[in-house]
């Protein structure tokens, strides 16, 4: 049996991933196809548009076999970080062969020899990124003007490589799994459609999350969608009117309070992940402007931080995750969100490195009966309870903007097909 992996967010599910899907079972003949993804926040430091147990529906009816949930303060760090997590959970499972994973490029040669000098740079790396930093470059930006000058040729015949999203993301899974030594085998497939930040629908059918997310401000707009959308993900939020969207203004009150605590406690923010004294100062000198989340990221964003930056060290001091020795960029643990009956042999721990989590409620005990040592027990500790704890927040904000009474993560129970 050949079983594939693939990392996403499904934010929401869209023809393009359902096109991965089915290109991995006819081109890669695979049997079993397990997704990690995201939970209730992303990558880019802000809620997913639709909560975690609806995109899981949304995965499974699309082809997907298992879905399981990348710990949030892995799926809201920087694509370093949120990749050595979703890779790491994938090699823990112990069953899967390959990942595979878009790229603007798709050329996998090229994608490993990138990935490769980033693993073994030169003696002058880490001094050329800060003598960028400190001249006003965020940390993407100085890595990109590294990597131009060094793969000149490439940066000649693909000039937005090092600019490209997926391209970004699956360099940093090829160092993910050099890094863990990893038996997984990569695999790319070619983005097709509209590009990763298009704001408007593609005439593929092919449009981008974030496309179609501008576009369904409201259920009432899911017919503009639906050339964009797989029949069964129409058919689901169709049947969920009450469940999205969900943007980070909705959480602008939630956030205020707890930066207002921070302030007026005298708080060390920087403790909290992304946090840097820069950032802290820059979000006490504009606090008496603060209007909203998105408005507030906007306003403290510099040349250095990003938008996304300012948004995770945002969002970190909302959700309570702290840089600290808790912390740990592997997965320590599986949770699983969904599987299709059928292939229940998938989540059985065999040859896993990591616990599998089935039931919420057993969860703490299922680790500190794994973990013998007491940091690792500590830090899988800390991933699950920030999971569950930022789920609260979600649930408790979907339910407040929609008037619904949708239950929390101890009371749902793995969603089956």
């Amino acid at each position: 049996m050949k079983t594939i992996g693939i990392i996403a967010e499904y934010n929401p599910f869209h023809n393009g991933h359902k096109y991965q899907i089915d290109n991995i079972k006819e081109n890669l003949g695979a049997d079993n196809i397990i997704i990690v993804m995201s939970g209730d926040f992303v990558q880019r430091g802000t809620p997913a548009w639709t909560d975690k147990y609806l995109r899981t529906q949304m995965a499974l009816r699309c082809g997907a076999d298992v879905v399981f949930e990348l710990p949030v303060s892995l799926s809201t760090s920087s694509a370093e970080t949120f990749a050595m997590g979703a890779v790491s959970l994938l090699d823990g499972l112990g069953v899967v062969d390959g990942l595979c994973f878009g790229s603007e490029c798709g050329d996998i040669s090229l994608l490993q020899n990138v990935a490769e000098f980033l693993v073994n740079p030169p003696a002058s790396y880490d001094t050329d990124i800060e003598r960028l930093v400190k001249a006003g470059n965020s940390y993407p930006a100085a890595r990109q003007k590294i990597l131009e000058k060094h793969f000149k040729d490439m940066f000649i015949n693909y000039p937005d490589f090092f600019s490209s999203p997926n391209n970004i993301l699956a360099i940093e899974y090829l160092k993910a799994l050099t890094i863990l030594n990893s038996d997984i085998k990569p695999v790319t497939i070619k983005r097709l459609g509209g590009n990763y930040h298009d704001a408007e629908l593609s005439d593929s059918s092919l449009s981008s999350a974030s496309a179609i997310r501008n576009h369904l401000l409201s259920p009432s707009l899911l017919p503009k969608c639906s050339d964009d959308l797989p029949n069964d993900v129409m058919s689901l939020l169709s049947e969920n009117a009450d469940r999205y969207p969900i943007y980070e203004d909705d959480f602008s009150h939630l956030l205020y309070g707890k930066l207002m605590t921070e302030i007026y406690t005298q708080a060390d923010m920087t403790h909290y992940q992304d946090v840097s004294d820069a950032i802290q100062n820059r979000i006490k000198e504009k606090i008496g402007e603060y209007k909203s989340f998105s408005e507030f990221a906007a306003l403290i964003k510099t040349r250095q931080y990003t938008y996304s930056r300012i948004c995770r060290s945002l969002l970190h001091i909302l959700l309570n995750i702290y840089n600290d020795s808790t912390n740990n960029q592997k997965s320590l643990y599986a949770r699983i969100l969904g599987f299709r009956n059928s292939k229940s042999d998938l989540i059985k721990p065999l040859n896993n490195k990591i616990p599998i989590i089935t039931k919420v409620a057993d969860g703490e005990k299922i680790i500190e009966e794994y973990y013998e040592d007491n940091l690792a027990n500590a830090q899988a500790l800390n991933q699950f309870n920030q999971t569950i704890y930022a789920s609260e927040i979600y649930r408790f904000v979907q339910n407040d903007k929609f008037k619904n009474n949708l239950q929390n993560d101890y009371r749902r129970g793995v969603i089956i097909l």
